[in-house]
């Protein structure tokens, strides 16, 4: 079964985008880029219209839509263009953003105080080698925690919280 050419183009922009280290700009450049082609007539039927050199409609976007973007989000860009696929970007960024959202794993780690900067990233740096994923950490504040952290990672709870250990300390002396 042959996969389906949103999906194909969104696997090639992923490639580039992760070669330069940059896929959640790229993703979000080129969002923008769709938003744009989408609410501008006049910008989507330069970009479609294919009698135009691809030169002329890259350079219809490289001013002030792409004047700051990434190199890769050029790229991916200029391929889409190519391909007379512009008109599909939309469809091809939802598919990227899928791609994107399969290959992380998330975690949820709740503190009984804000964490700071350099304890978020010792925390997460000890998360993904602790589960061998790059993670994509989303931090909370819950005061019943009392202190410590309790981080859940898909189905893996790891209770480090002062409530946990004196929950557990309860159940061993019987009260």
């Amino acid at each position: 079964m042959n996969e389906d050419p949103y999906r194909a183009y969104a696997r090639a922009a992923l490639t580039v985008a992760e070669g330069e280290g940059a896929v959640e700009v790229v993703e979000r450049e080129l969002a923008a880029v769709a938003h744009a082609i989408e609410t501008n007539d006049e910008l989507r039927t330069v970009l479609t219209d294919q009698q135009l050199p691809l030169g002329r409609r890259l350079a219809a976007v490289d001013g002030g839509l792409l004047s700051a973007a990434h190199p890769a989000t050029r790229t991916v860009l200029a391929m889409v263009l190519a391909a007379e696929r512009v008109g599909e970007l939309n469809d091809i960024v939802e598919a990227m953003a899928e791609l994107v959202a399969s290959g992380r794993v998330t975690a949820e780690v709740t503190s009984a105080v804000p964490l700071d900067e350099r304890r978020r990233a010792a925390l997460i740096d000890a998360l993904e080698r602790a589960t061998g994923h790059e993670l994509d950490v989303r931090f909370s504040v819950d005061e019943t925690v009392v202190g410590g952290v309790r981080a859940t990672v898909g189905d893996t709870v790891i209770d480090g919280s002062l409530l946990k250990r004196m929950s557990d300390l309860r159940t061993r002396i019987g009260l």
